[in-house]
């Protein structure tokens, strides 16, 4: 990971520490444009953040909105290249740690790898800081939009982040799709929508204007109570044959 230029990071730290972004993802609602995702996200950290303990290290944490998941750990530390309230430490320009190696039982990454330079390097870290036996808890993006925070560099496929992770040394323990089928339908029609502009063309401009509103206010929240009938679509195993899905997790052990 590369730090942020200072004006973005300032930016950035004040888009963090607002409390929409925290109630979008710990509480999402139906209105919200990435309920499904975020929905799904949270309910697979959550279930898993249950079986954690000992040391966590939270690499790339953001505004680290699931920090009430952790509170049965013995340690809880957020790290990343932006400063902010959440922030317990700060990493290298590089993206890298000054972490003691083979300090933690656990290193946490949400919606970090794409936004990685080099994942190999970032892998290589995460594997430095665990203890012997020490599990790697990582999600990232299937498919989605294109989102800078400040970059945005790379998808994954579920079978090309299990055999990233597999190199990087580590034993993947379990793998698997979020936000697939329907629930990815509906969740990538909803930006697909966002997107219907005509700048410079007021004949068609306006008219999609009053569409996207519409679609926003009305049906995005329909659509979303739809979707949500698909429980069983929200999280699948790496090995089901779902193609459409929004994100990835591995489960990893360092060996």
């Amino acid at each position: 990971m590369k730090a942020p230029a200072t004006s973005s990071s300032n930016a950035l730290a004040e888009d963090l520490a607002r409390k929409d972004y925290l109630r979008v993802r710990q509480h999402p609602r139906w209105r919200d444009e990435d309920y499904l995702q975020l929905k799904d996200l949270r309910d697979w950290i959550a279930a898993c953040a249950a079986e954690m303990s000992g040391q966590v290290f939270d690499y790339g944490c953001g505004g680290a909105p699931y920090t009430p998941w952790f509170d049965h750990c013995a340690q809880y530390v957020k790290a990343d290249v932006t400063p902010g309230v959440a922030v317990d430490r700060m990493l290298t320009p590089a993206g890298l740690t000054e972490e003691a190696t083979g300090s933690y039982d656990w290193v946490l990454s949400t919606q970090v790898l794409e936004h990685v330079a080099d994942p190999a390097l970032y892998l290589a870290e995460c594997h430095r800081l665990l203890r012997p036996g020490g599990r790697l808890l990582l999600t990232t993006h299937g498919l989605i939009q294109e989102h800078g925070c400040p970059h945005d560099y790379q998808r994954w496929t579920g079978h090309g982040l299990e055999e990233l992770i597999g190199r990087g040394g580590f034993q993947v323990v379990s793998a698997g799709k979020l936000t697939t089928g329907v629930r990815a339908a509906v969740q990538l029609t909803h930006h697909a929508i966002a997107h219907l502009r005509a700048d410079g063309r007021p004949l068609l401009h306006y008219p999609l204007a009053v569409f996207r509103h519409g679609y926003r206010w009305l049906a995005l929240p329909v659509l979303n109570w739809f979707a949500d009938w698909f429980t069983a679509q929200a999280r699948v195993p790496g090995s089901d044959p779902a193609s459409l899905y929004v994100g990835v997790f591995v489960l990893a052990r360092r060996q």
